[in-house]
């Protein structure tokens, strides 16, 4: 990236960034080498962000927003399930692999395990869970629950369509926290180490393969025994 002065130094900031996190990782990358890309003042980024990890929220969170947007869209314009899965998928595959260390960063950095906690959801709300009977910081749980949020934003869009398939009848009733959760992290770990099998594939071609798997299975015919 060329350093633009037409363009506002927050947003100069941003794109540098992007630039950064995606070559380098999370940990890996510096707000020096940041700043030297956006041509600016180490207090400038302070001033509009406050920190590396504040930058990198804003960056993550404001393509997430556009995202969220679009797969409600996705949704919204089909009437039948499978059309509505093949609209959210390919929009999501498409965004993931757009951008797919900067969301392997949120997934594997920023949430859960790096951190030795977990966030388990009972009853709507949730919890952080100490993985090893560490304890776990307020400012930790904070950065966790964010990043956390992001990925449910999403994820929590293809839930209450199973659910309400569910209880219209088009789905079997089933456990739909574990077809939905299965499915959505199945396609994540599906973009972000792909098979040559899929790296061929349009993300249309890879949505609709995905979604007639997980409508009608793989079965041909059942082994039937009495042992």
């Amino acid at each position: 990236m060329r350093s633009n002065g037409g363009v506002p130094k927050d947003q100069r900031i941003l794109l540098a960034a992007e630039e950064v996190f995606s070559k380098s990782g999370y940990e890996k990358s510096t707000l020096d080498k940041i700043i030297a890309l956006a041509a600016v003042g180490k207090g400038t980024v302070y001033k509009y962000f406050g920190s590396k990890e504040g930058l990198f929220y804003k960056l993550v969170n404001d393509k997430n927003i556009a995202f969220v947007e679009r797969l409600k869209h996705a949704i919204a314009a089909h009437d039948n399930l499978r059309d509505k899965l093949l609209a959210y998928f390919t929009e999501m595959i498409k965004f993931y692999r757009t951008y797919p260390v900067l969301w392997q960063i949120i997934c594997f950095e920023m949430v859960g395990f790096r951190h030795g906690c977990i966030v388990n959801i009972n009853n709507g709300a949730e919890e952080i869970v100490p993985l090893y009977n560490n304890v776990i910081t307020e400012e930790t749980k904070k950065r966790v629950l964010r990043y956390h949020r992001i990925l449910m934003s999403e994820y929590s869009l293809i839930h209450n369509l199973l659910k309400e398939n569910v209880d219209k009848g088009v789905l079997k009733k089933d456990n739909v926290d574990f077809s939905a959760i299965s499915l959505f992290f199945g396609v994540v770990m599906c973009v972000f180490n792909p098979i040559e099998y899929t790296r061929r594939q349009t993300n249309e071609e890879m949505a609709s393969n995905i979604i007639d798997w997980f409508l009608h299975g793989s079965l041909v015919r059942a082994e039937i025994s009495d042992k």
